[in-house]
């Protein structure tokens, strides 16, 4: 059977002071009506019915993802801690084996924004067919429009077969963020893609590989079953190493399977990647909300219908106006937002966090 694993875990410090340790980037409506969390739903319920799902998020936002999902208890993992993306995976695999010993997962971050969803449901039942049939793992290659450094990227190799007007790629290499020359000529060359992080695999192969690459890991997880699963999870869960499924598993892998998608995909990694969704005006200007620019360009502002925000000469500014805190930066300072969080952290600035 095909199951859909939702990642609902992250931070999403970088869209501070939106984001909130009470409702971070997943939860958020950055993005349409409804939040990335019931969007990513949304999208995956045309190939993999709620039945089906599986949310795995942190202990805090649990209530919240049952919420939006209306999913049962049973399907919603609580971690007591964040792991990052490889524990995630593995404790998903685990648990849904046992309930389902040919189950394919496609792991799937929540907090991504997809607009061709047609064309990501017509590749994501090819990918459920194909790590079927190869028992490999399958990744989503987005084709690049822009020479961007906030992205992992994909080398393809061969092709391995084409199907329902895609091709299956192997992949050849895995590369971390590059810097501007390199993503420029990863774009020029047509080899490369960008990361998306998601990932469609068997159940089974999936712990086959944990079990080898990341045997602490799996060891773990396979403890989780043996007496009462809630408290094993506060005891032993914080004990899993913080790695992605890239580090963990993937890049240690000999053989995976690609598929190149246009699906017009962004991963919003920060309030930058607003000025490619929001309406601009004719000076560039990215803006939700309540706002008066006047003689202002390139700039990216966000707050709510009750007080106005003016700006006045303002040039290349990200400004985001909340209750609680007021942003204003650099919008080429816009990835780093995170460095202000740390700060507040270290203040002990629980209130605004």
């Amino acid at each position: 059977m095909n199951w859909a694993v939702i990642m609902a875990g992250g931070s999403g410090t970088r869209f501070w002071p939106e984001s909130r340790a009470g409702r971070p980037k997943q939860f958020l409506t950055l993005a349409g009506k409804k939040t990335l969390f019931e969007q990513t739903l949304e999208r995956i319920r045309p190939v993999v019915g709620p039945s089906e799902w599986l949310v795995v998020t942190t202990r805090d936002h649990a209530r919240q993802a049952r919420k939006l999902s209306g999913l049962k208890p049973s399907q919603i993992l609580a971690e007591p801690v964040g792991r990052n993306t490889a524990p995630c995976a593995i404790l998903a695999a685990d648990f849904l084996l046992r309930r389902d010993p040919e189950a394919v997962l496609a792991i799937l971050p929540s907090d991504h924004l997809i607009r061709k969803a047609k064309v990501f449901q017509k590749a994501l039942r090819l990918a459920f067919d194909a790590a079927r049939e190869t028992r490999l793992p399958v990744t989503f290659g987005v084709r690049p429009v822009s020479a961007h450094t906030g992205y992992g990227y994909l080398e393809s190799g061969a092709l391995y077969q084409k199907s329902r007007g895609f091709e299956i790629r192997r992949l050849k290499r895995f590369h971390e963020k590059p810097d501007p020359a390199k993503a420029r000529a990863f774009l020029t060359s047509g080899r490369f893609y960008w990361n998306s992080g998601i990932f469609v695999w068997r159940a089974a192969d999936l712990l086959d590989a944990a079990r080898k690459y990341m045997t602490g890991a799996w060891r773990i997880s396979r403890s989780m079953w043996k007496g009462n699963f809630a408290a094993n999870m506060r005891r032993r869960y914080p004990a899993m190493p913080a790695i992605s499924m890239d580090y963990g598993l993937m890049e240690k892998l000999p053989s995976i399977l690609t598929i190149p998608v246009d699906m017009d995909w962004h991963d919003l990694g920060g309030w930058h990647a607003m000025k490619m969704l929001w309406d601009k005006d004719r000076d560039g200007n990215a803006v939700r909300g309540n706002v008066l620019l006047v003689e202002s360009e390139g700039n990216i502002v966000k707050g709510d219908s009750k007080r106005l925000i003016a700006l006045l000469g303002a040039k290349d500014l990200v400004v985001v106006d909340t209750p609680g805190a007021l942003l204003i930066c650099a919008k080429t300072q816009s990835e780093s937002i995170r460095k202000i969080v740390s700060e507040l952290k270290d203040r002990k600035e629980h209130r605004y966090l």
